[in-house]
This record gives C-alpha cells, sequence and structure tokens, in this order.
C-alpha cells in the first residue's frame, strides 16, 4: 500500500460529511451522502442514515468519494472491504484522484429550470404520461438534484430537460430516480442520476458549473473584503 494515500487518510477530520458513489450489481450508480468515521488508516467507516444502502453494492467495483474538508473536497477511489449490517461500510482508500477525472462527479449548487417527463413505452397506455415543472438545487455530470411540484408517478426511463444558466444551451438526457424526499406545501426534493447524456450536454453542463463556482467564489470574497 502507498504510505502517501495512509496519510491522506490519517488527515481526515473524523466525522467529515462524505458522498460516495455506489455501483450495483445490476449496473447502476447510487450516489449517497455519509459520514466519514475513522479506523486503522488506509481503512475507513462511512456510516449511512438508516434504509438508505441497497441490498444489491457491487464490492467487486471501486467507489469515488468526495469528503468534505474545510476549505476544500478530498476526492478519492476505496474498495468497500465490509457491509456491517444496514448503515455501515468499511472500506480501504486506494489513492486519491486527480479533480480532472472526476469531471462527472463535480457538483455545485446552481438554480436552473428543469422538466422532467414520463413518455409511456410501447404497449402502454398513453395517458400515463405527464411531466413536472421544477427548478434545480445542485447540478452535476452525473445528476441533479430538483425541487418538483409534486411527487414523480415513476423512478425509471425518465427523461430530464434543463435550460442552462450561462450557456443557455437546452439539455436533455435519461435518468433514474435514486431519493425522494416530501418537502412542506406538498413540494418534493428529488434526486436524480443520468443513466445517459450525450458527451456535448456532459461537457455543457460542467462548463455552466464551474462557471456558477468562480461567481460563487468572487461572492463570498468581495462578502470577505
Amino acid at each position: 500500500m502507498d504510505s502517501s494515500i495512509t496519510d491522506i487518510v490519517k488527515r481526515i477530520i473524523d466525522s467529515a460529511g462524505a458522498e460516495i458513489d455506489i455501483s450495483t450489481t445490476e449496473g447502476r450508480a447510487i450516489r449517497l451522502r455519509c459520514i466519514y468515521k475513522e479506523s486503522l488508516a488506509p481503512n475507513f467507516f462511512l456510516v449511512f442514515p438508516p434504509k438508505h444502502l441497497p441490498s444489491n453494492i457491487d464490492t467487486s467495483r471501486l467507489c469515488p468519494i468526495s469528503i468534505k474538508g474545510e476549505k476544500v473536497s478530498l476526492t478519492l477511489t476505496a474498495k468497500i472491504e465490509t457491509i456491517n449490517g444496514d448503515r455501515t461500510l468499511e472500506l480501504t482508500a486506494k489513492k486519491s484522484v486527480d479533480p480532472a477525472t472526476l469531471r462527472e462527479y463535480f457538483r455545485v449548487d446552481i438554480k436552473m429550470p428543469i422538466t422532467v417527463i414520463y413518455e409511456p413505452g410501447p404497449g402502454e397506455d398513453r395517458s400515463h404520461y405527464w411531466n413536472l415543472q421544477g427548478e434545480t438545487l445542485d447540478l452535476s455530470g452525473s445528476g441533479v438534484l430538483a425541487i418538483l411540484p409534486a411527487q414523480p408517478k415513476n423512478n425509471h426511463r425518465l427523461k430530464i430537460e434543463i435550460t442552462l444558466k450561462y450557456t443557455n444551451i437546452s439539455i436533455d438526457c435519461a435518468a433514474h430516480i435514486i431519493r425522494s424526499k416530501r418537502l412542506r406545501r406538498g413540494r418534493y426534493q428529488v434526486a436524480f442520476h443520468f443513466d445517459y447524456v450525450s458527451s456535448k450536454h456532459r461537457d455543457s453542463i460542467i462548463s455552466d458549473c464551474l462557471k456558477e463556482q468562480r461567481l460563487q467564489l468572487r461572492e463570498r470574497i468581495q462578502t470577505a473584503d
């Protein structure tokens, strides 16, 4: 084991917030929020809210993880060693990751209009068609978190349309829901994972995210001054 990754893990603050992308045995990627807990480096634990871990985790695949620091987030890949009950994973860090290789996982808080559409497939009743218009909360090249005015009636085979804030490009992609939470006044906070998005549209998403991040950074600096 490379001593550098061991040293990196030792410097991570216990109970830091984190996000992990877990692969299932069906080939789906699920992003979950969790809490980092210390172990014997380069091993560590991730603790999840109750009933959030899927039952069909593919432990043979490495998982990208983002751990939030005081100023910047650390990204690394790790192997799942043990599944402890329904809330805890024990992992071994394999390497820290150059952020350039994690473009599709880069995420930023950004508000833009979003439309979620379900189109019935062959043999389905066309009356099952629906669409919901809402607003994004955060966005990355691999998914989006949004506020919608009602609960989606389907979780899979969804089409998402977003008009990007800076480039004004309208992008569309195929997606599925990974989690949903009811809010006040009948609204829902829904997280989507992109099943397919073209390389051109993914690059446009990341370009908008980078522009928004730079704007937020400038605003924070001006506020501090």
